[in-house]
């Protein structure tokens, strides 16, 4: 499967999305606050997780919507699991909740590589959401290692 290069607006807007995690775990590391929750860095990295994971489980939905009539089961319910573990993972201390994620958007890149197969992505998916991956969880093991 060859990956293509992405549209230059989905890819600035993932690097821009990429901004709020990278933020957060170094005023997480630096023990500073520089986001909108005046309480904890690690606090805002532990919410934007769970707003893009729900957000990214939306984009699978509408890839889901242009599968085959045979496939379309599969894909949302596929689909759907990134949001429902979200909701019932991401509970306890902060450092369950980053681990939660942790191992959350890894799960979610399989299920996007699943999709990348069964062409209900665009060719370029995998390209943005590699690298994208890649920063979220070296800033959620940075926010994690903070605590």
């Amino acid at each position: 499967m060859a990956l293509a290069l992405p549209p230059r607006t989905p890819l600035a807007l993932a690097a821009l999305g990429t901004a709020p995690f990278i933020i957060g775990a170094i005023g997480a590391a630096t023990d500073t606050v520089f986001t909108p929750f005046p309480s904890s860095s690690v606090e805002s990295v532990i919410h934007y997780g769970i707003v893009i994971m729900s957000f990214l489980t939306g984009i699978l939905w509408g890839f889901a919507s242009h599968s085959p009539k045979g496939q379309s089961s599969y894909a949302y319910i596929t689909g759907a699991i990134p949001a429902l573990y979200v909701f019932f993972a991401v509970a306890g201390s902060d450092a369950d909740k980053l681990e939660a994620l942790m191992f959350g958007f890894p799960a979610l890149l399989v299920i996007d590589t699943s999709f990348q197969k069964s062409t209900l992505t665009p060719p370029w998916w995998l390209t943005l959401r590699i690298p994208t991956t890649i920063v979220i969880i070296a800033c959620l093991t940075v926010t994690r290692l903070s605590i």
